[in-house]
């Protein structure tokens, strides 16, 4: 952005603030990129599309702001006007791969938080009457209702333009930079104090990591390393999942995330969860129309002790997702510096799962010879948490899309995952009583296809002792944690290397089968090793 631009300041937002801080800490990256792309069939104008997107960055003042520090305080600077190029692509003749493949790469682009611009826009062209449209920007200034908000503007305005008119959207009453004064005078004294103390209640004692299964051992310091994999639920189930919100009284939000919650705790083995969720953030409707950071992160903590029925369990999630949108005007970064969790450099604090049902307005108004439908593009290549599941219904199918952290999960595991999701889905459609310790378990083929993110707990072969067990894992699959204990974490071949350097030491000394060896050990890696 221009220095010689004219310009306004104004004070960040506590979510941009926090954004800002950890860009500081980590180093700047794709993690906090949002993506919009479509594929738009038919005779397309780009010299129009472009008119449309100055209209566009003309109208929202969030498209014009970076975020800069002056005397020590971070601050909202917007530029009074800027020139946004729509970058041209021609990827004619190349291929559906190419094209998803350049889409992801375009999607890995880093933005200078202090320079910007915060958005980049590309057209894609496969043919002459065959584009994708790429609207990325950086989270600070945009969430995934913008990026709907976005693209419903854009559209509206290339509409109007090539119908020889000139834009006519409504006059916005206020802008992002408004919302974020607003938040931080309102947000302080009894009313801050009272949304922490539900919060704090809420999260008493709830487990600080979720340990599902991975393929490889956690490193001490986390990687955003991502990738993404897409399941498509076919019209029907949606069509049946639809019907069963409609007798328990709940929403498809609900429901998914007591599916989601289920296939978690048959991986992790545990019964209390906490799944993080994105919420809208937009409780006032002069903001449904302005494109900003609105949205909120809530911490939904899901009890499923006592193996109730899947009905049962939808009640239990209904009542603490509705106490939780009751309570939803407290930021994230606020619960987390109120918390004050014991902090890893492993993983992120409260939850490391996240569940998002995507219900944003990006389907934009109908343009004649236009057919608009989402683009299959490959993935970003980060992932903030270590899973995210986000579900889109679109032409009544719904879109899975698990984002990964590739550091942890291999592709394999994760497509186990998504299958299994599908028929705990079906199972608790067809039975919604059924306990959930008896819903649908992987099946055989699953059960044995070597992914870490196992389901179903297999009988032991008696005549097998632990040794033949952890050397089996060894040799399928060494790199899969096989310890953890505390920070501490060993892999099933740092293990046997461990133990077998012990082994080798003892039998020097002159130990031997029917040996009493001493364990002078506190619980450790080490410990079990010697065990071992």
């Amino acid at each position: 952005m221009s220095e010689a631009a004219s310009t306004q300041q104004f004070p960040c937002s506590f979510a941009q603030q926090r954004l800002w801080f950890l860009e500081q800490l980590e180093g700047p990256g794709a993690a906090y990129n949002v993506r919009l792309a479509v594929r738009l069939r038919g005779a397309l104008d780009a010299g129009l599309m472009q008119q449309a997107l100055d209209a566009l960055v003309a109208r929202h003042e969030a498209l014009r702001t970076t975020l800069q520090q002056r005397e020590g305080v971070l601050l909202q600077v917007v530029a009074d006007a800027l020139q946004l190029p729509l970058e041209l692509v021609d990827m004619e003749g190349q291929g559906e791969l190419a094209l998803r493949r350049e889409v992801g790469r375009l999607s890995r682009h880093v933005f200078d938080l202090a320079e910007g611009p915060l958005l980049r826009a590309w057209l894609l062209r496969a043919a002459a009457d065959d584009h994708v449209l790429l609207l990325l920007s950086h989270h600070v200034i945009s969430d995934a209702w913008s990026s709907g908000l976005l693209f419903r503007d854009l559209m509206a305005s290339y509409r109007a333009l090539r119908d020889g008119g000139e834009p006519q959207l409504p006059e916005l009453p206020v802008q992002y930079a408004d919302y974020a004064a607003w938040q931080r005078e309102w947000l302080q004294g009894e009313v801050l104090e009272q949304q922490l103390a539900w919060w704090r209640k809420t999260l008493e004692g709830a487990p600080p990591l979720l340990e599902l299964p991975t393929d490889r051992p956690r490193p001490a310091l986390q990687g955003y390393r991502g990738d993404r994999w897409t399941h498509i639920l076919p019209a029907a189930l949606v069509g049946e999942l639809h019907a069963l919100c409609r007798r328990e009284g709940c929403t498809p939000f609900m429901t998914l995330l007591a599916v989601f919650a289920v296939l978690l705790a048959r991986h992790a083995g545990q019964e209390d969860l906490v799944i993080g969720t994105p919420i809208a953030g937009r409780r006032r409707t002069e903001l449904e129309a302005v494109v900003g950071f609105f949205a909120n992160t809530l911490a939904l903590r899901v009890d499923l002790s006592g193996n109730p029925g899947f009905d049962a369990l939808l009640a239990r999630v209904r009542r603490g997702a509705l106490a939780a949108y009751a309570h939803q005007d407290l930021p994230f970064e606020k619960l987390v510096e109120a918390l004050r969790p014991a902090r890893s450099l492993s993983h992120a604090p409260i939850f490391q799962v996240m569940f998002i049902l995507q219900n944003t307005p990006w389907e934009a108004g109908a343009v004649p010879g236009l057919v608009v439908e989402p683009a299959e593009t490959d993935a970003i290549g980060s992932a903030k948490f270590d899973l995210t599941l986000s579900a889109t219904e679109f032409a009544g199918e719904l879109w899975l899309g698990f984002e990964y952290n590739s550091d942890l999960f291999a592709a394999d595991s994760i497509r186990h995952l998504a299958a299994h999701f599908e028929r705990l889905l079906r199972a608790a459609i067809a039975d919604p009583a059924t306990a959930i310790d008896e819903l649908a378990v992987p099946d055989a083929g699953e059960a044995d296809g070597g992914s870490a993110v196992q389901g179903a707990v297999r009988p032991l072969d008696p005549g097998l002792g632990v040794h033949h067990l952890v050397l089996a894992q060894v040799a399928q699959r060494p790199d899969a944690c096989a310890i953890v204990c505390g920070t501490q974490r060993w892999s099933y071949a740092e293990l046997d290397d461990w133990s077998a350097a012990l082994a080798a030491r003892l039998q020097a000394l002159g130990a031997a089968p029917g040996s009493v060896v001493g364990i002078a050990l506190e619980r450790s890696p080490q410990m079990l090793g010697a065990v071992l």
